[in-house]
């Protein structure tokens, strides 16, 4: 008896094959245990741009273009922040099935009230460029996270303390799954005297169990826009991409291992 596995690596190849330059990962997947039932979406974090460093000089007359933009871009950072939100709990009620709640839903739990007073939004503020002062976050979402410098990637990637403060979440929200978004735009590839650039969005979203366990991250990235950073809606065109971004990054979390039994 011969056995063949259909790895999700091959699933993820031929899915990729339909989306042109987009880059999908699911760096860990995820199928819900049948004593799943709730998951709750706690927040959607947008970073400011990541503006380009090099070349220095070309860099430098790139920026000044992306700076003078800077009030309608956060603008529109804080806007698509409720927007994002609003999307990844919808795709993920769809994709997993399971009882979803975020935004409003949240509050209506009577323990939530103890997470929403430890609530510290000035961990969103971020130093470096007084233009980008701040990762945006819907106001209905929570903001739990023990953030430096509003860092939300080291954070929930690599910090200690995230399994307790998402046990807390969970139990106030009586969920067994939770789960987070977070994007952010990045500016690079700049060309001679700041002339264009190349503008991607790059997306991550995180399954977390109540144990406070990681159990489902998947990453995902658009195709680069060459443009000249003069025009916000060069910035409005990218953001508009996550939904679709995010309708891949979703299949990719549920890709799953499948084995079929082959009889010589």
């Amino acid at each position: 008896m011969k056995i063949l596995r259909t790895l999700s690596v091959l699933s993820l190849a031929l899915l990729l094959n339909g989306c042109g330059n987009l880059r999908i990962k699911a760096y860990q997947t995820y199928q819900a245990p049948a004593d799943v039932k709730n998951l709750v979406v706690t927040g959607f974090y947008i970073a400011p741009p990541q503006l380009p460093t090099v070349p220095a000089g070309d860099a430098d007359a790139f920026n000044k273009k992306v700076e003078a933009l800077s009030e309608k871009i956060n603008a529109s950072l804080a806007t698509n922040s409720d927007r994002y939100y609003n999307t990844l709990a919808e795709g993920l009620q769809m994709q997993l099935n399971l009882n979803t709640i975020a935004g409003a839903d949240m509050a209506k739990k009577p323990r939530f009230d103890r997470v929403k007073q430890k609530e510290e939004r000035e961990l969103l503020k971020v130093t470096g460029n007084p233009k980008f002062p701040t990762v945006y976050l819907s106001e209905e979402a929570v903001q739990f996270l023990e953030l430096e410098n509003g860092d939300v990637k080291t954070f929930i990637e690599e910090s200690p303390r995230l399994r307790s403060a998402v046990r807390n979440v969970t139990k106030a929200t009586e969920c067994e799954l939770l789960a987070i978004g977070y994007a952010r735009l990045v500016i690079d590839k700049v060309t001679t005297y700041g002339a264009k650039a190349n503008l991607r969005l790059l997306a991550d979203i995180y399954l977390f169990d109540e144990k406070g366990e990681l159990v489902g991250h998947t990453y995902g990235e658009t195709e680069p826009h060459t443009f000249t950073g003069e025009y916000l809606g060069d910035f409005n065109d990218v953001l508009a991409s996550y939904t679709s971004l995010q309708a891949e990054m979703l299949t990719a979390l549920t890709l799953v291992e499948e084995e079929k039994v082959d009889e010589d």
